[in-house]
């Protein structure tokens, strides 16, 4: 069979996890409109008859300041090692291209590229057109395609280009399974949705989510989890007015885990103050972001 790892990379916000997504027409990564929503490096699982792409959906690059960037920006970076392929994704509605063509040389990519430029609905067609140009001229040996992944434009050639690069392999994970993550996980991923949801700007990057504890037994999933703020006067915000914004996440996060799970899900969550945990290597680390070293 044929089968390989594909790195899908880009800045925040380019529809890297939207893309994964519809690869998979099934929902892997957490999508918002805000920038840095996904902070872990996830696998998304395309099974079809004698092939399977395991997809990673990377954080977005950008110049790191606090640790929690520094990991972030080192998972992505980690993540182009020793894969089949790279599809780099571009934002098109953005105005330059100068930070991707330093990011995409950054990297320094050794296999096939493949070099999206995303949104194509948003431009017109003489820019989209002059933007392509652009990326062939500038990386002679990457494939460059247009592509609208909340549109599912150009999805079956971005497939077709990765398939045909794909030598025969193993299947590296059963043909049932959809992502690398655990159960724990897309608990944690459901909750920190529901907080970019409901919540204003900064409060939901300052906040991390731990699962303590989930139990199944009989089609039942209980959970307990806890949302960490880095600020005291942001608590009373997750929370809300006689704990109403809480209830309201928790509610949220409980159907879609249902959705997800196929089970009853029962979703205690508190709220918790813990000062500097996005600097803090160490804090990082037991939150699961990952080595201390990957933040200094």
């Amino acid at each position: 069979m044929k089968s390989g790892f594909v790195a899908i990379m880009g800045r925040p916000n380019a529809g890297k996890s939207t893309l994964v997504n519809a690869l998979l027409s099934k929902t892997v990564s957490i999508v918002s409109p805000r920038a840095q929503t996904t902070r872990e490096a996830i696998m998304g699982i395309l099974n079809e008859k004698d092939k399977q792409i395991v997809f990673i959906d990377t954080p977005g690059l950008f110049v790191p300041k606090e640790a929690l960037d520094k990991v972030m920006v080192a998972s992505a970076r980690e993540s182009a090692k020793g894969v089949d392929a790279v599809a780099y994704l571009v934002d098109g509605s953005l105005e330059s291209m100068a930070e991707d063509d330093a990011l995409i040389a950054s990297l320094k990519i050794s296999c096939p590229l493949f070099i999206c430029l995303n949104k194509i609905d948003l431009i017109t067609a003489p820019i989209g057109e002059a933007t392509i140009t652009h990326f062939k001229e500038k990386f002679p040996s990457a494939q460059v395609l247009p592509m609208s992944a909340l549109k599912n434009f150009g999805l079956k050639e971005l497939k077709n280009g990765l398939l045909a690069v794909m030598k025969e392999g193993p299947q590296y994970f059963p043909a049932d399974s959809l992502t690398d993550k655990d159960r724990s996980f897309q608990a944690k991923e459901a909750i920190r949705f529901e907080l970019l949801r409901f919540l204003d700007e900064e409060v939901p990057h300052q906040c991390a989510v731990v699962v303590n504890s989930l139990i199944e037994k009989d089609n039942h999933v209980k959970i307990e989890a806890t949302v960490f703020s880095e600020k005291k006067s942001q608590v009373g915000i997750v929370v809300g007015k006689g704990g109403d914004m809480i209830k309201k996440i928790s509610m949220s996060a409980r159907h879609r885990l249902e959705t997800q799970f196929h089970e009853h899900v029962t979703l205690v969550v508190e709220v918790r103050f813990l000062e500097g945990w996005r600097d803090d290597p160490s804090k990082l680390a037991t939150f699961g972001y990952g080595k201390s070293d990957d933040a200094k």
